[in-house]
């Protein structure tokens, strides 16, 4: 056979087979090999290209979501935010890929989608949406699917993954309902064996996400003989251990663990489930002593550095169940102490802590403990405005205890003659002088270690390619963000999360406040309050000279009775904060009884006194109720309390008065709102011939003052308010009347928040005026960048943006544009996003990169989202201060 021949029958072949070809790409027509091309192609092209960048996402997805072993385990970790925009590039190639399979692929006949890869592909975009944490587009692709393709068997699917997507969103009534009418289903057809096999976990996930852990235990009791997978089963048998823990079921929870350790856990799982079989120890059956052993070998491992604040922790769980609170105290300090990355333990071991102090009523470390947990205390932290309120009422009390504490050393040092006055300085300078030195000595030994440590690492991380160090090439510290990322978590790691603050070296707060409040007041170190500031700095305070401690020294009458003012109010706030916000009847009578001693004629004396009549009422103690009862009527006869005292139907006469002229107030601020200044005077005449009530009374003279003003002339307005002013010098419209004359300051809060009884600082500016801004949270938006161009290169910065938008946002169609704003600043949008939750998240992602904002100064920059309704509004005014306050008001709330 001739070349010729050959050639003439390939030609022929391809002449045949490319018509076929051509015709089989149409979409028009459907026939079987239309079908069968159309599946092929999208299967094999497009949509398993798609698939597989899906799943590189989750796997890299799942290795980065930590979870908080703190707590109840959920059964799917989807990270934070900031875990899902890693992986946006993954997802966004997905969802482009799974485009290209519907737009060139669907042949949709007969009410039926022909191509299967269409329907998974409306699936695909709603996972990779999913994972993106984009869940009101993966809810919408979902609900399609479900709706528009109902007989296929992938709507089963399609709905079990909107009700994980409810789930995620908190719509959990919804999630239920989805969950409920699969399982309904399920009884009558048979579901795909992947939706048979997830639903229980979907249940489980949604119930532990609510706490309601007994349903969450039930539904994966169910699951596990349905998934073989050995790394899920193992995550399930820890998470049935955890509930059955919260149960307080520790021989069940104790068998969990035990499958855990002998399963392929992970290194921190099987850490956990070592620690937690240590926590379910049982006092009266367990052996104590092997597990205090094997807790005592894992601190000694090296490998374990890292969880030391958690093997504390265990720890001191075992000593407090067996009721020896002194060694439980103990771990639990080092616990906090030896806690550096992980919040949620430094939290629950502070909380422990502080609570077992306040339980004991040392309120002094129970605030140092509240304080430290508010520290670290994650934003999801359970009870978090509870502690926080406790912390804040807490180190008001100690404010005031160490007021009390300062003040009686400070005197009892200045009542000493000369010579001993010396001495104790003296003593106190040679010890702060020794701690300097030890201090200084710590400090180069540990600057040493840092340095050969850093120079070890910069040995060790070499770019092969150019032969040295990967931290920069000698560049300063602050151009390198790797060396700054470094430094940052070597920080952490050595110091854990510390504020700016003197004495931030401390984690163990229970040293400073022993310090603060030492039993011998004659033991002084230098503080800020005996020496009269801070030191360090030019011209800062000299801790070794003795004139220091003298300057602070009561050594005057007038300084005496200063003081002696001090400690009065002092007390008197502890003992009310004892009494009304922590309930303790006892300690708030103890002080209380000490500010009547020592200071018998002071300011809060009646009310003191009064107070304790009722605390010794309350505790059934007669004979001191009554003692002071005599004094409250004998010393303060025409006062209300001793009226009460002596008629107790005069409480109720004083309360009814308290009500009618209340109300009369209200009828009389109503009256001058609305214009209607003459029937003001009228209730303001009224008032101020029948009441004495010390608040309202001025307010009553004020509108009266205004309304003459209104209704007469703006002199006799001047006079009334001129008398006010002389006659009320201590209220708190005094301010607005002295404007109102032409004496007071501008630019304080509207007179109208105070006279219409709702308070008000009058020494705070004039508030922004936020009114001409909408909040509309379906508007488009644009994120903002405001930067200031002599500082910031706004076109680097541009391309910065777009490198974070093309390897982040692809698929958004983003667009970065620039305007000058005024002289100095220029503005930089982004636009635009038609979802506030994708703004929202955009917003979020990007102010935490440090390639976008690299270079740029403190105070060089502010950014925020507005609407496109709010946008003209806020170039017009290009006030960025008004608008922020109404951006973080509105937006940052959620």
């Amino acid at each position: 056979m001739t070349t010729n021949t050959v050639n003439l029958r390939k030609i022929a072949f391809w002449a045949l087979l490319l018509p076929v070809l051509i015709s089989s790409c149409s979409t028009k027509k459907n026939t079987f090999t239309r079908r069968a091309y159309h599946n092929l192609t999208a299967h094999y092209n497009a949509y398993w290209n798609g698939n597989e960048s899906l799943k590189e996402g989750a796997a890299e997805l799942r290795k980065n979501a930590k979870d908080n072993y703190a707590s109840v385990l959920l059964v799917y970790n989807y990270g934070t935010e900031s875990n899902a925009q890693t992986i946006n590039p993954n997802m966004d190639r997905a969802i482009e890929k799974a485009s290209k399979v519907i737009q060139r692929h669907s042949m949709f006949f007969d009410k039926k989608e022909q191509v299967k890869w269409v329907i998974y592909s409306y699936m695909l975009i709603g996972k990779a949406n999913f994972y993106k944490q984009d869940y009101n587009a993966a809810r919408r692709a979902f609900e399609y699917v479900n709706r528009q393709y109902s007989y296929d068997p992938v709507s089963y699917e399609a709905r079990l993954w909107l009700g994980k997507t409810y789930k995620q969103q908190k719509q959990y009534d919804k999630a239920i309902t989805v969950l409920d009418e699969l399982t309904a289903e399920s009884a009558k057809t048979l579901l795909p064996w992947t939706v048979r096999k997830e639903l229980p976990l979907v249940y489980a996930d949604m119930y532990i996400a609510q706490g309601k852990f007994k349903p969450a235990r039930e539904q994966i009791e169910k699951a596990i003989p349905l998934n073989s997978n050995a790394k899920l089963k193992t995550r399930l048998n820890y998470i049935l251990a955890q509930i059955y823990q919260t149960e307080g079921r520790d021989s069940q929870a104790g068998e969990y663990f035990t499958k855990v350790l002998k399963s392929p856990a992970s290194f921190e799982m099987a850490f956990n489930a070592r620690i937690n079989l240590a926590r379910v120890y049982n006092a009266n059956t367990g052996d104590k002593k092997l597990i205090i052993r094997e807790l005592e070998k894992m601190l000694r491992d090296m490998k374990n550095k890292d969880f030391q604040d958690q093997i504390y922790y265990a720890l001191a769980d075992i000593a407090l169940k067996d009721r020896n609170d002194t060694l439980g105290i103990s771990h639990l300090r080092k616990s906090v102490a030896t806690s550096f990355s992980n919040d949620y333990q430094k939290s629950i071991s502070s909380l422990r802590l502080a609570d077992i102090y306040f339980a004991a009523k040392d309120y002094r470390n129970a605030q140092a403990y509240y304080d430290t947990t508010l520290m670290s205390l994650p934003k999801d932290f359970p009870d978090a405005e509870k502690i926080e309120t406790k912390t804040e009422i807490l180190t008001r009390l100690v404010e005031n205890l160490q007021i009390v504490y300062i003040q009686d050393s400070l005197q009892h040092l200045a009542a000493l003659p000369e010579a001993e006055r010396l001495v104790i300085i003296d003593k106190a300078i040679a010890e702060y002088t020794r701690k300097e030195e030890e201090r200084k000595k710590r400090e180069e030994e540990e600057r040493m270690m840092e340095m050969a440590g850093a120079s070890l690492q910069t040995r060790q991380i070499v770019d092969p390619t150019r032969g040295t160090s990967a931290l920069g090439g000698g560049g300063w510290y602050f151009y390198n963000p790797t060396a700054i990322s470094m430094g940052f978590s070597e920080f952490t790691r050595k110091w854990g999360r510390r504020r700016l603050e003197d004495n931030w070296r401390l984690s163990n707060k229970r040293e400073v406040m022993t310090d603060q409040f030492a039993e011998d007041g004659s033991e002084l170190l230098p503080s800020d309050s005996l020496a009269g500031g801070k030191e360090g700095g030019k011209g800062g305070v000299d801790f070794k000279s003795r004139d220091t401690y003298l300057k602070g020294l009561p050594l005057t009458p007038e300084s005496i009775e200063a003081s002696n003012q001090q400690i009065a109010t002092a007390l008197f706030n502890a003992g009310i904060i004892y009494l009304e916000e922590l309930f303790d009847k006892n300690r708030a009578a103890e002080v209380l009884s000490q500010l009547n001693t020592r200071f018998p004629e002071n300011e809060s004396a009646l009310q003191a006194n009064y107070h304790l009549y009722r605390i010794n009422r309350d505790l059934g103690n007669e004979t001191e109720m009554n003692l002071y009862k005599d004094v409250i009527i004998s010393r303060y006869p025409d006062s209300d309390y001793a009226k009460i005292l002596i008629d107790p139907n005069y409480n109720v006469e004083l309360e009814a008065a308290m009500n009618r002229v209340r109300s009369l107030y209200e009828e009389t601020y109503q009256a001058f709102n609305r214009g209607q200044y003459r029937t003001a005077i009228i209730y303001s005449n009224d008032a101020l011939a029948n009441y004495q009530n010390e608040e309202l009374i001025p307010k009553f003279a004020f509108i009266r003052a205004v309304s003459l003003g209104k209704t007469e002339n703006q002199d006799t307005m001047r006079v009334e308010l001129n008398k006010l002013i002389t006659e009320y010098p201590d209220s708190d419209i005094i301010d607005f009347a002295r404007r109102l004359t032409g004496e007071g300051s501008q630019g304080t809060t509207g007179a109208g928040d105070t006279i219409s009884g709702k308070g008000g600082d009058e020494k705070t500016e004039k508030p922004l005026d936020l009114s001409m801004y909408k909040f509309n949270p379906g508007a488009t938006h644009f994120y903002v960048l405001i930067v200031d161009g002599a500082q910031v290169n706004v076109y680097g910065t541009k391309v910065r943006i777009s490198d974070f938008n093309t390897k982040n946002y692809s698929v958004e169609g983003l667009q970065v544009n620039s305007v000058l704003l005024d002289n100095s600043r220029q503005m930089i949008t982004i636009s635009s996003f038609t979802e506030l939750d994708k703004a929202l998240r955009y917003f979020n992602g990007i102010k935490e990169d440090t390639y976008v904002f690299s270079g740029f100064k403190e105070g060089s920059f502010e950014q925020f989202l507005i609407s496109t309704e709010n946008y003209p509004v806020f170039f017009k005014e290009k006030n960025t201060a008004a608008y922020k306050q109404f951006f973080e008001k509105n937006y940052l709330k959620k």
